[in-house]
């Protein structure tokens, strides 16, 4: 009786186990293809006396965060060819292919447009489909228009958008007019209505920051194509990443790897993701296993990880960010470095601090210069070591920012930074 009552507790938690892991497995990345308006309408003002332009850049960088693990493209129209001169309206370019994104070169691009040429509306759509039909047919495409303004080349936009959403290839059309008169807006109503969209309106600057995010949260994930699912023994060593032996923790993971087992990938980004311990061991193992088996998951599951409770996961989190591609501009911080500086300012523990300090000057982040000044000047504790970290950062991303920030820190409330500050004053030469 005993034997027969623990096996039905074994098949109903096997059954649980797989059944989690085969709905997550089954989950895929959206693709979201922007189509920006980058026409010389764009370099007019909005009610709240923001260059429209400045906004659109604005309201792309805010949308980064919910984009995280999706496949990204940028196409934009109208940058390159003023509108009095040849070829403005097939001035068309897609400046990023449909792919994983980087927030850094998203952002590079986006702040180099300058408003210059026409509309061409229907023809941008008309690319996008043939962009888009080069894709998987069953995953979610999702094509966002954001423009000031009509239609300016002739073109039929909503003849496109209507093609585009009768290709049964599970595509949506979703317009955002930016600033638009009662008059526009009818048209870019019905283009996002042909596509089988929605239309929102952003009346001010202020209004698109605050849309164009939510516009992207709401777009669904479809389900992928069938993906492989667990066999009995993957099964089986999955049901082992709960075991309260790290050690066979890590030997099931090495095994999944080992096994190529793609199934697994959501259970093991779990295990990346939680406050277990063993972490050098644990964390890296699983962090090698998603590298071989869903390398394009590995840098969001590690910045997943910097919001463990357990400050030595947060370290390992920081310290594995530093070798990441994700590169910041000289004024404008990357996805990853956004994150780098939030806990450089704000972790409860100093070890992920300094971690976070050595990470930045490692990666030669410029754009972090701030916040570390901000470091330095502030009150905190574990001195020699937080301040110490933060100034060698200083000294290499902005050697001539040094001295001040040492004297700025002479005014802490906090005597020990003072007593730190002037002991480092004497090392500098007069």
């Amino acid at each position: 009786m005993f034997v027969k009552k623990f096996t039905a507790v074994l098949l109903v938690l096997f059954a649980a186990v797989t059944s989690v892991i085969f709905t997550d497995a089954a989950q895929a990345s959206r693709e979201v293809l922007l189509i920006v308006d980058s026409s010389g309408s764009m370099k007019g003002k909005t009610s709240d006396g923001v260059e429209k332009m400045a906004a659109a850049r604005q309201a792309l960088q805010k949308v980064l965060p919910e984009l995280n693990g999706d496949h990204v493209g940028l196409l934009l129209f109208g940058h390159r060819v003023a509108g009095n001169r040849a070829g403005c309206c097939e001035d068309i370019e897609l400046a990023i292919p449909i792919g994983p994104l980087s927030s850094s070169k998203f952002t590079s691009i986006v702040n180099r447009i300058q408003p210059l040429g026409n509309t061409p509306l229907a023809q941008s759509l008309w690319v996008a489909k043939d962009v888009l039909t080069q894709r998987q047919k069953d995953v979610q495409k999702t094509i966002i228009v954001l423009t000031d303004g009509n239609e300016t080349c002739n073109g039929d936009p909503q003849a496109a958008a209507a093609a585009l959403a009768s290709l049964g290839i599970n595509v949506q059309v979703h317009v955002v007019g930016f600033a638009v008169t009662a008059q526009q807006e009818r048209q870019l109503r019905s283009i996002a209505a042909s596509g089988k969209g929605k239309y929102v309106s952003a009346k001010d600057a202020a209004t698109l920051v605050e849309k164009l995010p939510e516009l992207v949260q709401e777009i669904p994930v479809a389900p992928a194509n069938p993906v492989a699912r667990l066999s009995r023994i993957e099964a089986a060593l999955v049901a082992r990443l709960q075991d309260k032996e790290y050690g066979v923790r890590i030997s099931s993971i090495d095994a999944l790897r080992t096994r190529k087992a793609t199934a697994a990938v959501p259970a093991i980004l779990q295990c990346l993701a939680d406050d277990g311990y063993y972490v050098s061991y644990y964390k890296g193992a699983a962090l090698k296993a998603i590298k071989v088996l869903a390398p394009n998951e590995a840098e969001g599951a590690i910045l997943k990880a910097l919001d463990s409770k357990n400050s030595d996961v947060r370290r390992w989190a920081v310290n594995n960010l530093v070798s990441s591609k994700d590169k910041s501009s000289q004024t404008q911080l990357s996805r990853v470095d956004q994150a780098l500086v939030k806990h450089l300012l704000q972790d409860k523990q100093y070890g992920v601090r300094i971690s976070a300090a050595d990470a930045l000057r490692n990666r030669k982040v410029q754009a972090a210069v701030p916040a570390i000044l901000q470091c330095l000047a502030d009150d905190g504790y574990y001195v020699s070591y937080y301040k110490s970290a933060t100034l060698k950062a200083l000294q290499v991303l902005a050697p001539n920012e040094v001295e001040g920030a040492i004297i700025k820190a002479l005014d802490s409330k906090n005597s020990d930074v003072r007593k730190w500050a002037t002991a480092r004053l004497a090392e500098i030469g007069n």
